[in-house]
C-alpha cells in the first residue's frame, strides 16, 4: 500500500471517529447542558495538558529515535514502556488530586471521576507507545483499528449511561478514560510480538529519550496551551461555566476544519524524518497545497451553515456558540497549518524553534484575552484565539523560508498536475 492511500486510510477512519465522537458530543451536550458541559470542557481540556506534561516526551522521542536508529528501536521502545508507567502513575496521582482539591476552580468532582483522571494519564502515554511502534511501520490498518474501536466504546458506553439517567460529569470522565484504555488495549493487542520484556531499563537510554522528550514535548505542551488557554482564562475571568459551555461547543465545531486532518499529522512526522534532505521541500510545499485547499473548501462550508449547525448538533440553548465559532474558524485553519510545520520541525529536530514562536503565539492570545474578554466576552477570546494562530503561522512560515528555501506561493493551492497525481494514487 503505497505512503497516500495508507494516509488516506488512517484519515478516513480519523473521520469515521469524528463522526461518533460528534454524536457522543451532542449527547454529552443535550444532557449535561451548557453549565456542566463547560465545566466537563474545563477538566478535560486540564488533563490533556497535565498529560503532555507527566509523558515528559517520552512517546514522541522514541518514535525519533527509533527512525534515525532503527537498529536499537525495541531497546528504545522497552525503555520507553517503563519511564512512561512511572510517570503515568505520578502524573494521574497529581492531576487527580489536583482537580479533587481545586473544587473552586474546577468544580466538584465525585471521587470516580478523580480516579478517572489518575487512570487516563496511565492509559494515554503507553497508549502512545503503541501507536508510535505502529507509526514507525506505517501499519494504516492498525492505527485505524485503534481510533474506531477506541471510539465506539467510548460512545456506547455515554450512550448507555444516558439512557439509564446516570449520564453527569463524573460519568463523562470515566467514559474520557474507557476511550483511551481501549486505543491502548488495542494498540497492544497489535505490537504484542514486537516488545520484547527480556531488555532491562536502562539509565542512559532513559536519560538521552528525556533528553529529546523534553525538547520534542514542549511543543505538544505549548500546542496544547495554546489551544485551551482561552477556555482557562474565561473560566479566571468570567467565573461562570456557561460561557464556557458556548465557547467549547463553538471551538468544537470550528474544529472541524482541524479534526478532519490532523490525524494524518504524525504520519507525516515519520515521513519527513526518514527523507533525504533534497526531498524535504518539495514534499513539504505538495502536503501544505493540499492541506490548505481542504481547510479552505471546509470552513466556508461551516462558515455559510454555522447556525443550523449549531442548532442541529446541540440544541437552540446553544445559539450563543455561534459568533464565537465564526470568529475561530480561520483561526482553526492557520492552527492546521502551523501544525503541519510544527511537525516538519519536529522530525528534523528542530521542536525548539517551535516551542519557542508557540510561546509567542500563546502570549499574544493571552494577552488579547485579558484585554478583550472583559469588554467582549467569549467573542474577545475567539479574537484573541485566531489572531494568536496569525502569529504563529507567520512566523514559523518564515522559518521555513529561511532555513528550508520553501516557497510560499507553492504552499496555497492545489495544481492540476497534484490532482492528477492523487487520483493516480487512488486508482
Amino acid at each position: 500500500m503505497s505512503f497516500f492511500r495508507k494516509a488516506i486510510l488512517i484519515n478516513s477512519a480519523a473521520l469515521v471517529s469524528f463522526v461518533i465522537r460528534l454524536a457522543q458530543t451532542i449527547v454529552l451536550s443535550r444532557v449535561l447542558g451548557p453549565a456542566l458541559i463547560g465545566q466537563y470542557a474545563l477538566i478535560t481540556a486540564a488533563l490533556l495538558l497535565g498529560t503532555q506534561i507527566s509523558a515528559l516526551g517520552f512517546p514522541i522521542a522514541y518514535l525519533y529515535y527509533s527512525q534515525h536508529d532503527p537498529k536499537q528501536a525495541r531497546i528504545y521502545q522497552t525503555n520507553c514502556v517503563w519511564a512512561g508507567l512511572s510517570l503515568g502513575l505520578v502524573g494521574g496521582t497529581v492531576i487527580g488530586l489536583l482537580v479533587a482539591w481545586c473544587d473552586s476552580y474546577f468544580g466538584r468532582v465525585p471521587w470516580y471521576g478523580c480516579v478517572a483522571i489518575g487512570a487516563y494519564v496511565v492509559f494515554m502515554i503507553q497508549t502512545g507507545v503503541a501507536r508510535n511502534t505502529l507509526l514507525r511501520q506505517v501499519k494504516a490498518r492498525q492505527l485505524s483499528a485503534m481510533t474506531i474501536c477506541s471510539t465506539v466504546g467510548s460512545f456506547v458506553l455515554v450512550a448507555l449511561f444516558a439512557l439509564v439517567g446516570w449520564l453527569s460529569v463524573g460519568t463523562a470522565l470515566i467514559c474520557f478514560a474507557v476511550l483511551q484504555m481501549i486505543r491502548m488495549a488495542v494498540g497492544w493487542a497489535c505490537i504484542r510480538t514486537e516488545v520484547d520484556f527480556t531488555i532491562r531499563p536502562s539509565g542512559a537510554i532513559i536519560s538521552k529519550l528525556g533528553r529529546m522528550g523534553i525538547r520534542q514535548g514542549w511543543v505538544d505542551i505549548m500546542v496544547l496551551l495554546n489551544a485551551t488557554l482561552n477556555v482557562m482564562i474565561i473560566k479566571f475571568l468570567v467565573s461562570d461555566f456557561e460561557s464556557i459551555g458556548y465557547f467549547s461547543r463553538g471551538l468544537q465545531v470550528a474544529m472541524l476544519v482541524v479534526t478532519a486532518s490532523q490525524a494524518v499529522l504524525p504520519l507525516l512526522f515519520s515521513r519527513w524524518a526518514a527523507l533525504a534532505q533534497d526531498q524535504l521541500a518539495p514534499h513539504f510545499e505538495k502536503v501544505m497545497r493540499f492541506f490548505t485547499t481542504f481547510s479552505v473548501i471546509v470552513v466556508l462550508f461551516i462558515l455559510l451553515s454555522a447556525k443550523w449547525v449549531v442548532i442541529l448538533l446541540f440544541g437552540p440553548e446553544y445559539l450563543p456558540a455561534v459568533a464565537p465559532m465564526r470568529i475561530l474558524l480561520p483561526g482553526t485553519m492557520l492552527y492546521l497549518l502551523s501544525k503541519i510545520v510544527i511537525q516538519f520541525l519536529g522530525s528534523r529536530g528542530l521542536p525548539e524553534v517551535s516551542a519557542g514562536l508557540l510561546l509567542l503565539g500563546s502570549l499574544v492570545n493571552a494577552l488579547l484575552s485579558f484585554s478583550l474578554i472583559p469588554s467582549f466576552g467569549i467573542n474577545g477570546a475567539a479574537i484573541a484565539s485566531s489572531s494568536g494562530n496569525l502569529v504563529l503561522l507567520l512566523c514559523l512560515m518564515a522559518v521555513m523560508v529561511w532555513k528550508y528555501r520553501i516557497n510560499v506561493m507553492r504552499c496555497l493551492c492545489l495544481t492540476l498536475g497534484d490532482c492528477r497525481h492523487l487520483i493516480g494514487s487512488l486508482v
